[in-house]
């Protein structure tokens, strides 16, 4: 077994703190290790913004990193746990598939998609990563290892599945990709004006397969406002004959990390009315990476917020809740102190009835990344009151400092395991 000593923060660059890091490929070295642990936490890419996968006493499963198997005709593959999907889609995209749900950057782990049952533009068709998931191997605190799915130790799979981790290392996971035959999408993007046209595009336009929108957190919400919504659909295959071809547009890097002051009020403003300025509405034709991972164009952008950090709050609320719920939450952050440099709607559907820890509720979510400032935790309560009063959940893979009970998780139902993430301890503590 490796280990080494190592400061680690996530995307969010905080909470950073020291930890001691193991790792193997070996399963017999990792159930030894294991079993001689009283605590743990397990540890992926750290592309999570919060405070998950943080712990003292750390398993990296990166170097479970081998593809297993991919079944280019049923669209199938099994890998161990530390694939990154970045590694997956230059494998599938050429033979004509692609991952029936996706978050908005690929360095994130084929493990860490099931811990934090990850979600994309297109829940309300699609569901979470659960939905496709076949099976898992999960190494228990017990140095047990087990095959979970929807047949075979149910309750661990669905425990498992945005559990965050609490279950034990997830080993290997198989699951189901969908059929493409293009590589771009046709994208139309139409602006609103204030809320109540922006819930009444999400509305009008569930037809299409994608949906997200970017909202001006600089803007005068909920009265007024100015948001852009970005519908998508793949494009049907214009010549079979030709193979599909995926290539990453090549990220700039920001090499250092930036002055405290750089984002400011200000700059903010300026950044929101470059971005509208850019996206005008229309159709166009975009290209799968754009679309899907707008993220990755920039390496390392977390360190446009400086070495401070920031903080992402993204909640969900119930549909007949988001109307009122989002006014008031809007109205909140526009009366206080902090400025938003990035904000995102999505629009969610049904999930299954098992998924008792999947983050999206029929309705709406939003995602507000704040600069840590010295006083942006005061506003998180009151958004955390907020959320809480219109039955609203937060999304624990984007959270660092919320109250306990936002989540809407009970630590109870894992039972005793040795295995533990930051929110389950500051859960056990309140």
């Amino acid at each position: 077994m490796e280990t080494f000593h190592r400061h680690i923060a996530n995307w969010g660059n905080y909470p950073a703190i020291d930890a001691e890091i193991a790792t193997d490929t070996d399963r017999a070295a990792i159930q030894q290790w294991v079993q001689s642990q009283s605590q743990l936490t397990v540890r992926g890419n750290g592309k999570c913004y919060g405070d998950a996968s943080l712990g003292s006493n750390v398993f990296s499963t990166l170097s479970l990193c081998k593809i297993l198997h991919f079944d280019a005709q049923n669209g199938i593959v099994a890998c161990e746990s530390g694939v990154l999907l970045a590694d997956l889609l230059p494998l599938i995209i050429p033979a004509g598939w692609f991952l029936q749900v996706t978050p908005g950057i690929k360095a994130i782990t084929a493990g860490g998609a099931v811990a934090s049952d990850v979600h994309g533009k297109n829940h309300p068709t699609r569901g979470c990563f659960s939905n496709w998931l076949i099976s898992f191997e999960l190494l228990t605190g017990s140095g047990e290892i087990v095959t979970c799915s929807r047949i075979e130790n149910t309750a661990l799979f669905w425990q498992t599945c945005g559990g965050m981790g609490w279950t034990g290392i997830i080993l290997t996971v198989k699951f189901q990709l969908r059929k493409i035959s293009a590589t771009q999408l046709k994208q139309t993007t139409i602006r609103a004006g204030n809320l109540t046209e922006l819930l009444e595009i999400f509305a009008e336009n569930q037809h299409h397969e994608y949906a997200a929108a970017w909202l001006d957190g600089t803007s005068n919400w909920p009265e007024g406002g100015r948001a852009t919504v970005f519908l998508a659909d793949h494009l049907e295959d214009i010549d079979p004959q030709t193979p599909l071809v995926f290539t990453p547009k090549q990220p700039r890097n920001i090499p250092f990390f930036a002055p405290p002051w750089l984002l400011n009020a200000l700059s903010i403003r300026i950044y929101n009315e470059l971005y509208s300025f850019q996206n005008k509405p229309g159709e166009r034709t975009i290209d799968m990476d754009a679309y899907f991972y707008p993220l990755d164009r920039l390496r390392n952008w977390n360190r446009l917020y400086g070495r401070r950090g920031f903080l992402e709050y993204q909640f969900c609320l119930p549909e007949a809740q988001s109307a009122a719920g989002f006014a008031r939450i809007l109205g909140a952050v526009r009366r206080s102190r902090e400025t938003p440099f990035l904000t995102v709607m999505k629009r969610h559907g049904d999930r299954p009835t098992e998924a008792v820890h999947s983050f999206p509720i029929r309705g709406y979510s939003l995602a507000l990344d704040f600069p840590r400032t010295r006083t942006v935790l005061a506003l998180v309560d009151q958004l955390d009151e907020l959320v809480w009063q219109f039955d609203g959940k937060i999304y624990l893979a984007k959270d660092a400092v919320s109250q306990a009970r936002m989540g809407r998780v009970d630590p109870a139902t894992f039972g005793e395991t040795k295995f533990s993430s930051m929110q389950k301890k500051r859960i056990a503590a309140s």
